[in-house]
């Protein structure tokens, strides 16, 4: 049997570039990330983060569902035990010796427990994340 050719990197990326798509679509996530906002007010970067927070919150909930990678709340004292998964967990501050260590929760992760992209049309070009809008006059 012959090895199916290689799919072009935008084809083989689809999915990770129609989240962003609809990111943008949904939230400007796009507009916002690539504006410099150093230079606006902090009361404008704020109405345009809730803005955008909105939209992005939409397309996140719709197509991820997500769970923190530990139950307990930021704060809390944890143990992480021999053997943990240094995917799910990332030690900070003074690391040293060798597990278990006990430590404060800073932050409780998130794991995605299901995945519903819908599937990227063919006749659709991935690399647009979003087309350039003309108003005609």
């Amino acid at each position: 049997p012959v090895a199916p050719a290689p799919l072009p990197p935008e084809r083989e990326h689809a999915s990770a570039l129609s989240l962003l798509a609809m990111l943008q679509r949904e939230g400007r996530f796009l507009d916002f990330v690539q504006e410099n906002v150093a230079a606006f007010p902090d009361a404008d970067v704020g109405a345009a983060a809730r803005i955008v927070h909105e939209g992005c919150r939409k397309v996140v909930h719709q197509y991820l569902t997500l769970q923190p990678v530990l139950p307990q709340g930021e704060g809390d004292t944890v143990t992480v035990p021999a053997g943990f998964d240094a995917q799910r967990i990332r030690l900070t501050g003074n690391v040293a010796g060798q597990p278990p260590h006990g430590g404060t929760l800073r932050h409780h992760g998130w794991v995605t427990t299901e995945v519903k992209f819908p599937s990227v049309s063919p006749a659709m070009e991935p690399r647009v994340l979003a087309p350039a809008e003309v108003e005609l006059t």
